[in-house]
């Protein structure tokens, strides 16, 4: 078992960047960005008390990706395939703490309306980071349809929770995602660089 580069990582790295360097700068000057986000929550549903929303949230928490990228981890021990196991380690480590570090700086504020235990900054949203990252590295290791069909459902079932309850705006989850993107491809590309 092997972690590839992405065919034509360059350019997706940088279209990533860019996009999440636009995305940013729009934020910081509240414009057609947060225009947007106030446009689309006019139009998406909020259900704050929807027991299956909750659920989705609640298994796709940043702790429960914690359990399953060691559960993940472990498997691949198992299987002696320790640098794979490495890589999925540090992916999600340090992906995090970027997403931690970006939060703090960053400082953007959630929503109004959201539930009260989704506390702290709005982006990255902590949800789609570990969602992102785990989905790209699990289908990176088992390019299968069946791992990419029913991942990809479990993803967006995540990703789409977050904006359901309020947990953060929508340019949140679009950007997150450019950022677990451009992380990935990153930590990949440190993966080849090591092994």
């Amino acid at each position: 078992m092997s972690v590839t580069v992405i065919p034509h990582w360059g350019a997706w790295l940088i279209g990533l960047l860019v996009l999440l360097g636009l995305l940013l700068l729009d934020l910081a000057h509240h414009g057609l960005v947060a225009r947007f986000d106030d446009w689309a929550f006019a139009k998406m549903p909020h259900q704050p008390d929807n027991r299956f929303w909750n659920l989705v949230a609640w298994v796709g928490e940043p702790w429960a990706v914690v359990v399953y990228v060691l559960i993940l981890t472990v498997a691949l021990l198992v299987i002696h395939e320790e640098q794979a196991a490495t890589w999925v380690l540090w992916t999600l480590g340090i992906g995090n703490v970027l997403g931690v570090i970006t939060k703090k700086t960053l400082k953007r504020e959630r929503p109004g309306a959201h539930l009260e235990h989704d506390d702290g900054y709005s982006f990255p949203s902590g949800h789609v980071l570990g969602g992102t990252t785990l989905y790209l590295m699990v289908v990176e290791l088992w390019p299968i349809w069946p791992v990419i069909v029913i991942g990809g459902v479990a993803w967006l079932l995540v990703a789409s929770s977050r904006i359901i309850l309020r947990a953060h705006h929508v340019s949140d989850v679009a950007g997150t995602v450019l950022f677990a993107g451009a992380w990935f491809i990153i930590s990949t590309l440190l993966y080849q660089l090591i092994f």
